[in-house]
């Protein structure tokens, strides 16, 4: 996959809320199961998408590569990658960053 395609689907990720309220919840606790997620964006935020919605947004965000997934016994986890972010970031702000630009 080109350069910019998977920037892209990393962007389109990244444009959804429930999706970056699902990061947060990663971010705060890695290696959460659906049902945990799910517990959480209903405790949480009043978020209450079925199992199957929920489902789907993870999809999305494992193949922009924001998030990887193990099996753990029967139960699937999921935890944050940082990856696909910071390598943009670096990317374009990585001169800024370093004093190379003003």
């Amino acid at each position: 996959m080109p350069g910019n395609a998977k920037v892209s689907r990393v962007f389109r990720a990244l444009g959804d809320d429930t999706r970056l309220l699902i990061l947060d919840e990663l971010r705060q606790r890695n290696d959460q199961s659906l049902f945990e997620l799910c517990a959480r964006l209903i405790e949480e935020h009043g978020i209450t998408l079925s199992r199957q919605a929920i489902t789907r947004h993870l999809t999305t965000l494992e193949k922009a590569g924001l998030i990887e997934t193990q099996w753990n016994g029967r139960t699937k986890v999921h935890s944050l990658s940082a990856v696909p972010l910071t390598n943009q970031v670096h990317r374009w702000l990585g001169p800024y960053i370093e004093g190379e630009r003003e």
